[in-house]
């Protein structure tokens, strides 16, 4: 779950909740819909996207048009979100085969660099932080370990595991986000699951990052082979593999909103 404006400040007067403090308004939310215009996106949000149809390195044309869409609420100011399930589109940039009697990778290069809400587009730059197979993002949707949470028939009361080894503590659905040593890195509600800023931040420093299925460390593949490789560079994020590379639809993507020329 998204190109030569310059992309500074935040993106779309949209959900406009009605306390006024962004902590009161993330920990009881109530999003009125208010005017929806784009605004540009602040440098440093993440957008937790899922692909919509796969694509093989060496079958998928350069040129095609790549699809994915938001997987939860994004935070981008005090009181304001941009919802679950906005379109982000980009471009195939390079699809190749492996060639293994030439030693030469298969390789998937695609640009996400634009994104789409109520008949309005705005120009992106992104990164992709981490991408992850559809099979990975499902188990985040089952309880993690303990057996208790199993015999649960609410997901809103589970601990589940994120992609790259945080965990979500739910109770109702809100809930703390804690790391391997059991440390607070963030939150989540019936609407997502953020990354905590850092303490003290302020202006566009100061929001939540959204996450998706991904931990607050989350980097690179997950559930690919281990050869294969994420890489980032003249705005194109590229995919190599040894042998045969899909993405396929369902696998998702945490983007990072890089600052314009």
């Amino acid at each position: 779950m998204l190109r030569p404006l310059r992309l500074s400040l935040i993106l779309l007067t949209l959900c406009l909740l009605s306390s006024p403090s962004f902590a009161d308004d993330h920990a009881h939310p109530k999003p009125t819909p208010v005017e929806q215009t784009l605004q540009p996106l602040a440098p440093g949000l993440t957008l937790p996207i899922e692909l919509s149809r796969g694509l093989k390195a060496g079958h998928t044309k350069p040129g095609s048009t790549v699809t994915g869409f938001t997987t939860q609420r994004i935070p981008l100011g005090p009181g304001v979100y941009l919802p679950r399930g906005v379109k982000v589109t980009g471009t195939v940039i390079a699809s190749t085969a492996p060639d293994k009697k030439a030693g030469h990778p298969a390789i998937l290069s695609i640009r996400f660099d634009t994104l789409h809400y109520h008949q309005q587009s705005l120009p992106l730059l992104t990164e992709a932080l981490a991408i992850a197979n559809f099979t990975n993002v499902d188990d985040t949707f089952s309880p993690a370990s303990d057996p208790s949470d199993k015999g649960n028939p609410s997901p809103a009361n589970w601990t589940t595991s994120q992609i790259g080894g945080d965990q979500v503590v739910r109770s109702g659905w809100v809930g703390p986000v804690v790391n391997r040593s059991m440390q607070r890195v963030g939150s989540a509600d019936f609407h997502g699951v953020y990354a905590d800023p850092p303490a003290g931040a302020s202006g566009p420093a100061a929001i939540p990052h959204a996450l998706g299925v991904f931990s607050t460390t989350a980097q690179g593949l997950y559930g690919f082979d281990g050869d294969d490789k994420l890489s980032f560079s003249e705005n194109n994020i590229t995919v190599t593999a040894n042998g045969n590379l899909t993405l396929r639809s369902g696998d998702n993507l945490l983007l990072k909103v890089l600052p314009t020329p």
